[in-house]
């Protein structure tokens, strides 16, 4: 057994190997990066791919793009080169880094840049599909007018995985657009309200328009809700809007449509209703309550009061 010296020098090791052991794959990536063997960079990434997304952790790609930007410089002709490469590598990993770095270089070669976002919106990983859309959301703030017939082209598109990137993109580009900006992505996202696929209705309605484009531009977003069509997943997705945090927030604004809601018969649109109406009861009691109270008496709507009365007890 060795000696207490010797032992408080083991101590202090153990942590320095430690770092040192987490912090190889940053050694062996920068050196990779270095020598420009895009390859053998890819190749580090990859053998830090977790089971969960089957790509590294976000902080260590981000990191990653942090390093080739360092070597490279911002926006020279050879960062858009190798980001291009990693976009277009077969690993998920480094089309996620090569993403967060084309989201920025958009200005070297529009058309291109455009081309590989929709491919890897359209990607079989969930995760890619992710960042291709916050790809897509660099470029709608930094490049609106270019970007925007691209927006109007994803949201017609045939895959709901592009017409959710549309969604997605626009919403949290939201807080770096200026009014009419926000006015045109709303009407650009106008088909999508009456869209049933699943995975595009799951990311509009509550999250791209009731968190996101809400929270920016209130007033153009309820006035944009009121001229929903009457289709019964238009009205979803006003239900879903008004289900949302920031919904609650701006409880004047949205008040006529939730009385509008409220006498909507249609099941799925009154399960929408419920869950708004829920919602708002919980963050703005006081309004709700009075509310709730006056449609008791009302036949069109009694049923609202009933629902949300009775989960509130």
């Amino acid at each position: 057994m060795p000696h207490n010296s010797e032992r408080r020098n083991e101590d202090q090791e153990e942590p320095i190997l430690a770092i040192r052991k987490k912090n190889s794959w940053k050694e062996d990536f920068g050196s990779a990066v270095e020598r420009e063997r895009i390859a053998e960079a890819i190749g580090v990434l990859d053998a830090q791919k977790t089971a969960h997304a089957g790509t590294p952790r976000q902080a260590i790609k981000l990191q990653a793009a942090k390093l080739i930007r360092s070597h490279y410089g911002e926006s020279t002709p050879a960062l858009y080169n190798t980001a291009m490469a990693l976009a277009r590598s077969e690993s998920e990993g480094a089309q996620e880094v090569g993403l967060v770095l084309l989201g920025q270089l958009f200005a070297h070669n529009p058309e291109e840049v455009t081309e590989i976002i929709l491919k890897l919106a359209d990607s079989v990983n969930w995760e890619v599909r992710e960042w291709a859309a916050s790809a897509l959301r660099r470029v709608i703030g930094g490049h609106f007018s270019a970007i925007y017939p691209t927006i109007q082209a994803w949201a017609l598109h045939s895959s709901p995985n592009i017409r959710r990137a549309a969604a997605v993109g626009c919403g949290s580009a939201a807080d770096s657009c200026s009014e009419e900006e926000c006015r045109l992505m709303l009407e650009a996202l106008t088909p999508l309200l009456e869209d049933d696929d699943p995975y595009v209705r799951k990311n509009l309605g509550a999250f791209a328009i009731g968190d996101s484009l809400m929270k920016e531009q209130p007033a153009l977003v309820a006035e944009w809700l009121g001229r929903a069509s009457s289709h019964a997943r238009a009205q979803w997705n006003v239900a879903m809007a008004l289900s949302s945090a920031e919904a609650a927030k701006h409880f004047d604004l949205l008040a006529d449509l939730l009385w509008q809601l409220a006498a909507d018969s249609r099941n799925v649109v009154r399960r929408a209703t419920y869950k708004a109406v829920l919602s708002l009861a919980k963050r703005v009691p006081e309004e709700m309550s009075a509310l709730l109270e006056a449609w008791k008496e009302d036949p069109a709507r009694s049923h609202v009061s009933d629902h949300v009365n009775a989960k509130l007890r």
